[in-house]
């Protein structure tokens, strides 16, 4: 029975994990399983020749022979066996498989292979076509020939990258005609980008040393466009194939050598951030459904009632901004979140997916080249948006200006404008084309202050169009999802020569923690402790992280590490203290809050805190004198009146804990404040008003297991209150049998309404 394209990528996977381990004998073993149908001797005859030099190097190795070679003939058979695993594979996905991979290889050896020269040759005539068109006179003839000509070149760069992403793997020969393409002057850009993303699908399908060199080099290429598009390429699959580099020194150098490139360098540091920010998309658009717009569709009544139209259109004070509008902003709670939402903007998150992901529907986007497409008004399928030369250009210019919006995003606005009415779709071109103009004026403002801009926005749309294809194609069940591996860009040793200069794993690392990766910024920051100048900062971050992570005596020798740097800082002291509280050492922790409350005298939290110390140590007296004082200077403090109350019943003083129980409980009590109360009544005889106390508590628990166990924490405070704790028993037992009698009242009132409804 022949195996899923499941199965087969399972045991490869496999395979390729033994060889990780260099447990070459089980490799083989695995590969001969999938050979053993196949009926493919060379792919047979090269297991052979593997296991036969594999067992001679043992045999030599064994009998003492040392030769200086064995490392590298070691090594050749580890990268020889990875190679035939992945062949094996192939050929049997080739025969069975439906992923989009192999579909298009089929079709291809169908139909016959074309070769890089060929398609240079064939994009070469298009252009001169397009040059010898431009010559003709305006007329219907001239427009016709040259969406015909439009429409061969789309299905030509159309069947190239299928071409590239289905391609072999590459010898010196297809490698020197991918040089030949990308240099050919005539080839459009556009045309090279598709080249470098198809290349990129195939590596990550398929790994190809020679291709993988080939997009390294296209990373230093003088076009933009180009460069870009390789160096996001490569993040990936390094971080894919990360278990293989030390087999292949001719990648890892060749990065190496590609680092002492300042450009190089930004650039990849900047794709690198832009990764880890993309994993944040999903965040952001659960925020938007469920935090923005839900309130956004609250907001919609409220204007209707609250904001006289006249107000929004009338033509005196336009000027004027009516306050009432921010208030109700503010009211319904939008304005924090509508400036988080601007302020991810301008920090480059993908605030747009949300929106476009449901407008990848239109049959444009059931061609997978298409998501990889930079975006290009003259393209067929738009012919009738730009066909209005006026109206065309004003509407290009403002989309094609447009620096948040990704390529693939580009398209899905302009078919949704299509199939507007035609009033409606001018009302908005002429917005558009007005917005385009500001747009512009702050791009030229941009440019002036950041010298790296252009090169940043592409890098963020190209990454952003990514996003869409990996987690909105249709098919996208076919690939990896480059999206979902982990964020280990500083544990990649390829990459170190980039990633460990401190500037740069600084920036890399609170990235991390800004987003709340608190593992990976912990990583980071450790590492750069070890690497970069002494700095408070660095302990800091890594001593919240520690916190965030629950590592809490991680995290205080962090803060103390930051506290030798920066000893008056008072947020590393009141971390300390935090920790020490955490890990049950009170006197510790008032040590700290008392260096604190020297430093900052009048903050009622550190008083607060060192109330609460002083009740950990069992110096009641002391810690109710700090509540007393913290109730004076803020009398509406409930923290003080829960703190005075617990501490009144601890010294027995019942009468001022029942007064300030009486106050808690007017004021959003919670289970433990009815609890607690209870216990006030329960030490002072009030048996029955204990009772009714208890079973507040106990409808605030939710249920009886979780209020027992608040009961039963508390057994010890109340024998020190001088209550016999053998009560509580019968205490417990007066509750069940009230619920019960309550329930069935219910049971007996529902009967009774329902006969007299029937009667």
């Amino acid at each position: 029975m022949s195996m899923t394209h499941k199965e087969i990528q399972k045991t490869l996977a496999a395979i390729n994990s033994d060889i990780e381990k260099k447990q070459l004998k089980d490799a083989f073993d695995k590969i001969r399983i999938f050979l053993k149908d196949q009926k493919n001797w060379a792919l047979s005859e090269e297991l052979t020749e593997l296991e036969n030099n594999y067992r001679y190097m043992i045999h030599y190795f064994i009998k003492g022979n040392k030769d200086p070679q064995q490392r590298n003939i070691y090594n050749q058979l580890l990268r020889r066996t990875y190679t035939l695993a992945q062949d094996a594979a192939e050929n049997l996905c080739l025969q069975s498989s439906t992923t989009l991979f192999f579909e298009k290889t089929r079709l291809i050896l169908l139909r016959g292979i074309v070769s890089m020269d060929e398609y240079r040759e064939i994009i070469g005539k298009q252009m001169d076509t397009f040059a010898f068109i431009d010559l003709l006179e305006d007329n219907d003839e001239k427009e016709v020939r040259l969406k015909l000509n439009i429409q061969a070149h789309e299905q030509t760069v159309e069947d190239l990258f299928y071409s590239v992403f289905a391609s072999p793997r590459a010898n010196d020969d297809m490698i020197a005609s991918y040089h030949r393409f990308m240099e050919d002057e005539i080839i459009p850009v556009n045309d090279k980008c598709m080249v470098v993303s198809a290349l990129t699908l195939n590596i990550l399908q398929r790994f190809d040393v020679k291709k993988i060199e080939f997009l390294l080099d296209l990373c230093k290429y003088e076009t933009l466009e180009i460069a870009i598009r390789a160096i996001v390429g490569i993040i990936p699959i390094f971080q894919i194939y990360e278990s293989r580099w030390e087999l292949y020194p001719e990648c890892t150098d060749r990065l190496k050598l590609l680092s002492d490139d300042p450009a190089f360098t930004r650039r990849m540091i900047y794709a690198i951030l832009r990764f880890i920010q993309a994993q944040e998309t999903e965040k952001i658009t659960k925020k938007l459904t469920e935090e923005i717009l839900p309130q956004m569709m609250k907001l919609t009544p409220i204007i209707g009632k609250k904001i006289n139209l006249d107000e929004w259109m009338g033509e005196s004070g336009m000027e004027d901004k009516n306050p009432e509008w921010q208030k109700i902003l503010d009211d319904v709670g939008l304005t924090d979140k509508l400036q988080e939402f601007s302020d991810m903007q301008l920090e480059g998150a993908d605030v747009f997916h949300f929106t476009f992901s449901s407008l990848k529907s239109y049959p444009f986007f059931y061609e997978m080249s298409n998501w990889f497409l930079p975006f290009d008004p003259r393209h067929s399928q738009l012919q009738r948006l730009f066909s209005d030369k006026e109206e065309g250009k004003s509407l290009f210019e403002a989309i094609t200006e447009s620096p948040h919006i990704c390529n693939s995003d580009k398209y899905s606005f302009c078919f949704s404008i299509m199939i507007m009415p035609e009033r409606y779709r001018k009302m908005m071109i002429s917005q558009l084309a007005a917005e385009g103009e500001e747009i512009k004026k702050m791009q030229e403002e941009e440019f002036l202050l950041k010298p790296y801009q252009e090169e940043e926005t592409i890098c963020r749309q190209y990454i952003q169009d990514l996003y869409r294809f990996f987690k909105v194609f249709p098919r996208r069940g076919d690939f990896i999802d480059i999206f979902a591996l982990p964020l280990n860009y500083h544990r990649i040793k390829p990459f170190h020569p980039i990633t460990l200069v401190p500037e740069h794993l600084d920036r890399i690392a609170l990235y991390y923690f800004e987003n709340n990766h608190f593992e990976e910024a912990l990583d980071s920051y450790t590492i750069l402790s070890k690497i970069g100048k002494p700095n408070g900062e660095v302990w800091q971050k890594m001593g919240y992280c520690h916190q965030m992570l629950g590592n809490i005596r991680e995290a205080l020798n962090a803060y103390l590490h930051a506290e030798l740097i920066d000893e008056n800082n008072t947020w590393v002291l009141r971390r300390i203290a935090q920790c020490y509280r955490l890990l049950k050492k009170p006197a510790d922790a008032l040590a700290y809050y008392r260096r604190l409350e020297q430093l900052k005298p009048d903050d009622l939290n550190i008083q607060l805190n060192i109330g609460h110390c002083y009740l950990e140590l069992k110096d009641y007296d002391t810690a109710l004198n700090y509540y007393f004082k913290v109730e004076l200077l803020d009398s509406g403090n409930t923290r003080a009146w829960r703190s005075i109350a617990w501490c009144a019943f601890l010294l027995k003083k019942f009468d001022i804990a029942q007064k300030y129980y009486a106050q808690i409980l007017s004021d959003k009590p919670n289970a433990h404040d009815y609890l607690n109360a209870g216990h006030v009544e329960l030490c002072i005889g009030n048996m029955e008003k204990a009772v009714q106390l208890y079973e507040e508590s106990l409808k605030m628990a939710g249920n009886f297991s979780t209020f027992r166990t608040m009961l039963k924490e508390d057994e010890n405070e109340l024998q020190e209150a001088g209550v016999n704790t053998e009560i509580l028993p019968l205490l417990l037992d007066k509750i069940k049998y009230d619920m019960e009698e309550k329930h069935q009242k219910g049971i007996d009132t529902r009967e009774k309404n329902g006969r007299t409804f029937s009667v």
